[in-house]
């Protein structure tokens, strides 16, 4: 999966989640300050990126996630390992 993927579903999960646009997500978004995410619905984003891409996400990296390029990373680095 290339990055810009990876990229765009985290901003489609997010934007569906939150229920904004995702024309409002950008790499630097922070979760909690700019796109107002809190812990629970940090979870449930865990949650649905877990099914899509097939993986199990830890606690310590939902919790400690605070930008969307932070996501993305994560990710990068985990669909890179399988």
């Amino acid at each position: 999966m290339v990055d810009g993927n990876i990229e765009q579903i985290v901003k489609e999960i997010l934007a569906q989640q939150l229920n904004i646009t995702t024309d409002r997500i950008t790499l630097e978004s922070r979760l909690m300050e700019d796109l107002g995410l809190d812990s629970f619905g940090s979870v449930e984003v865990a949650f649905a990126l877990e099914e899509k891409f097939g993986l199990k996400i830890s606690d310590e990296a939902i919790y400690t996630a605070k930008t969307v390029k932070d996501i993305v990373d994560y990710l990068t680095n985990q669909t890179s390992k399988k």
